[in-house]
């Protein structure tokens, strides 16, 4: 058996551009994963058989889930002199938070692939990796590289920046869920004017100016998202009040994620949080989107 670690993601900014033609929104983000982690063990099976399981009982298991999916996938591109079809059996144990906007599915498919790639010895490169990630999902093709990427399109148009500096942020993850459909109904927008935050953004990362990255962070989902679930913003006052900074709703939600710049602020708002029924926790970025412990 092989055990992998599947990290969670947040954005820096989030820009929702124009609705096309497929359904989805044109974006433009950055996202950063972060050491918020899923544990997923791989264990090869000689018969052509997948299985996945979870601990968390609202997580499907089998064909629907997206890891069973992922693994259904890349067993297509298997070399057809391979003596027998692939099998696996997986078993996750969930760590972060579902229905939060952290990407944690997303990041379960994509480290799939890429422990399917390497167990089944298949031999596929980054690029065809991220490509068959984008069958699975608008972020899957992030989490095969991870780190601090811009993507553009629906999430799938990648490239890398300048890693953000060591830093610690909080994560909150209240106890409701956000409805995406929702959320995007209630998106006013056609289309998002070009920002100069971005611009100023992708500078300060250029520079690694924290200060610059964390000042000017948005996302254009949170207007929304407060509007469909108005205790949003109690979420967003109390992280803000015990003095966290660069406070931004993470995805469409229901998580939000702030900067903290000392261990005393990251202690109130442990307290506060726990205090108001709140999942907290305490990350940092990574420069890869899952590892392989050693």
């Amino acid at each position: 058996m092989e055990h992998y670690l599947s990290y969670a993601k947040f954005n820096l900014y989030l820009a929702v551009l124009h609705r096309r033609g497929d359904g989805y929104h044109e974006v433009d983000t950055v996202l950063q994963s972060i050491d918020l982690a899923d544990e997923l063990t791989f264990e090869p099976l000689s018969e052509p058989h997948l299985e996945v399981s979870c601990d968390d009982p609202d997580i499907p298991s089998g064909p629907q889930n997206i890891v069973w999916k992922a693994l259904a996938l890349i067993a297509r591109e298997m070399p057809a002199d391979h003596p027998t079809p692939p099998g696996m059996r997986v078993a996750i144990r969930k760590r972060i938070p579902t229905e939060a906007g952290l990407g944690g599915g997303s990041s379960n498919a994509a480290c799939a692939l890429c422990a399917a790639n390497t167990l089944w010895n298949i031999g596929l490169d980054e690029q065809i990796l991220e490509g068959l990630a984008a069958e699975l999902g608008s972020d899957v093709p992030f989490f095969i590289r991870g780190g601090t990427q811009r993507c553009r399109g629906r999430g799938e148009k990648l490239t890398r920046l300048e890693p953000l500096r060591e830093s610690n942020w909080v994560v909150i993850k209240p106890g409701w869920a956000n409805p995406t459909g929702d959320i995007y109904k209630a998106l006013r927008t056609i289309l998002t004017p070009v920002k100069p935050e971005i611009r100023i953004i992708l500078q300060s990362l250029a520079k690694r100016d924290l200060a610059g990255i964390v000042e000017r962070g948005f996302n254009d989902l949170e207007r929304p998202a407060r509007v469909v679930q108005p205790e949003a913003a109690a979420v967003a006052d109390t992280m803000f009040k015990c003095g966290l900074t660069g406070v931004r709703l993470a995805g469409s939600g229901s998580a939000f994620v702030g900067f903290c710049p000392d261990n005393e602020l990251s202690d109130r708002i442990q307290q506060e949080g726990r205090r108001l029924g709140w999942r907290v926790f305490l990350v940092k970025p990574t420069g890869r989107g899952w590892i392989r412990p050693r």
